[in-house]
């Protein structure tokens, strides 16, 4: 009977061992909830060391009950995956840039027009207050669950064999684009070709000339080594769509409002994170890339770039709101 009573006090110890140590089965399994959030960025990129402060956040906030694992640099597949797997609940998060994401909410389109930014506080004012919001509840009732706006700064073009000054450089180039209509309407009315294409792509189809170049920021150009392959970057500064990082509507109504809640204050609290990791890194960026031969040119008119682009404000009046395009322009002015 003792024998008994001395083996079943050894066992409920050793189950309180394994529950409360860190080394315990059962600590390892604490996590109610197991989620995923998926990228297409490297390891080295800004924005994925932001992604990290998030997860980290979002595990404090719910005491460990939820975890999130970052799976960088494409592991999962590419934006649209990434898309498609938020809608049926198959990736739990991602960060993908707004403009594709204009395809299933369509007042998002706004942040892809070209030249509507004038400056990163511009954009800041205005996607932290009742256009963001308004943004954010477009999505929502479009089956997305948009978390924060993260910085991704200007996008610029990038090309293989020669500058880019005026307009006219541009024609007959075909210009790599994410899938955004503003961003292919944008390009084409600079005269170019524009060419819609995943990111892991790009690279190969400039080293064998399917493509004369692409556009995208200085961060971007150095974490995917493009300066390989493209050398040129030429200040257009024709748009900056901000990243997004968004759930799965699906998964974060299945859970309880105290794990909400937890989610959201963990993104809101990201944001400024994020926009001091790249403001920091921008600068360092340039510096890197020129010393690894990338020239860096201003165009010769900026204003020729955007009286071009004019006409493409037109075509999205209907689907996105004049009276959203012009608000989004009068901000902070």
């Amino acid at each position: 009977m003792k024998r008994t009573t001395v083996a079943a006090a050894i066992l409920v110890c050793a189950v309180l061992f394994m529950t409360f140590s860190p080394g315990g089965v059962a600590s390892s399994e604490a996590a109610k909830y197991n989620w995923k959030l998926a990228s297409v960025l490297p390891e080295s990129h800004p924005v994925h060391k932001s992604l990290l402060v998030f997860a980290d956040k979002v595990k404090e906030k719910t005491k460990g009950e939820a975890e999130i694992k970052v799976f960088p640099a494409g592991q999962l597949g590419q934006e649209k995956d990434y898309i498609e797997g938020l809608k049926i609940g198959s990736i739990e998060f991602t960060k993908v840039s707004s403009a594709p994401m204009g395809q299933f909410s369509k007042s998002l389109q706004v942040v892809s027009l070209p030249f509507i930014w004038r400056n990163s506080a511009h954009q800041h004012k205005a996607l932290s207050g009742e256009i963001g919001r308004k943004l954010m509840a477009d999505l929502d009732k479009n089956g997305f669950k948009g978390l924060a706006f993260l910085d991704a700064g200007f996008r610029n073009v990038t090309t293989r064999d020669k500058a880019i000054n005026v307009p006219d450089d541009l024609k007959g180039q075909k210009i790599r684009v994410m899938q955004s209509e503003p961003l292919i309407d944008a390009i084409n009315a600079f005269g170019a070709t524009a060419v819609p294409m995943g990111q892991s792509e790009v690279y190969v189809a400039l080293q064998q000339k399917v493509i004369d170049g692409w556009e995208n920021n200085e961060p971007t150009v150095i974490a995917f080594n493009m300066q390989e392959v493209a050398p040129y970057f030429s200040y257009t500064r024709h748009v900056s769509i901000p990243d997004i990082l968004v759930m799965s509507k699906q998964v974060f109504d299945s859970v309880p409002p105290a794990i909400q809640k937890a989610v959201m204050e963990a993104a809101l609290e990201t944001i400024p994170v994020q926009q001091k990791i790249w403001a920091d890194y921008e600068g360092e960026a340039v510096k890197q890339l020129t010393a690894k031969g990338m020239k860096f040119n201003e165009v010769s008119n900026l204003a020729d770039f955007q009286n071009k682009a004019k006409p493409v404000y037109k075509k999205y009046e209907a689907a996105v709101g004049a009276d959203l395009i012009q608000a989004v322009i009068d901000v902070g002015k």
